[in-house]
């Protein structure tokens, strides 16, 4: 009986950490998309990352040709912003939502940056 259950629980942490991995893995591909995303817009223009947090404290993240831009502070570097959102998010399933609105932003970045060179 106790062999099952270290068995099971072995088999979990397993998972856990084939999950973490893929999450680092998923993490990377979107700082690089992020990047050439940024890199890709139009001059004057942003996008709001509504929904996005990296703490307690809400505020306005905002993708430039720069990077991140918070009004009334210093502009962050994607890659750095990323991981501090995904630090917030600190759970495995959270990740994992962040991950998917990083995802939906990302296609609406696009979408922004087909019109206007349209």
């Amino acid at each position: 009986m106790v062999k099952e259950i270290t068995e099971k629980i072995s088999l979990l942490v397993g998972a856990l950490n084939k999950l973490e991995l893929e999450i680092a893995i998923a993490t990377d591909v979107m700082k690089e998309h992020y990047v050439k995303a940024s890199h890709a817009m139009p001059d004057g223009k942003s996008y709001f990352l509504s929904g996005v947090q990296t703490g307690p404290v809400i505020k306005s993240y905002l993708l430039t040709r720069r990077g991140i831009e918070v009004p009334g502070e210093e502009t962050i570097q994607i890659p750095e912003f990323i991981e501090c959102v995904l630090r917030f998010a600190n759970y495995p399933k959270r990740k994992i939502e962040v991950l998917s609105d990083f995802s939906a932003h990302l296609e609406a970045i696009h979408l922004m940056i087909e019109m206007a060179e349209t």
